[in-house]
């Protein structure tokens, strides 16, 4: 079996609750550019980034 190497890309986020919406809109644009969305980087309990991957 082939092994499977990815690569990932973080995106800042604004810590403002109101702003969902842009980060809905964050993670269907790197989903278009096929980066699938893996996780948050949270910092006191408020999300302050994205962590995406895509497999090569």
């Amino acid at each position: 079996m082939a092994e499977q190497k990815y690569v990932y890309t973080t995106h800042a986020t604004e810590a403002d609750p109101r702003k969902l919406d842009s980060i809905e809109s964050v993670i269907n644009e790197h989903a278009r550019e096929g980066w699938r969305f893996i996780d948050t980087l949270e910092k006191n309990g408020t999300t302050v980034g994205l962590v995406f991957e895509q497999e090569r």
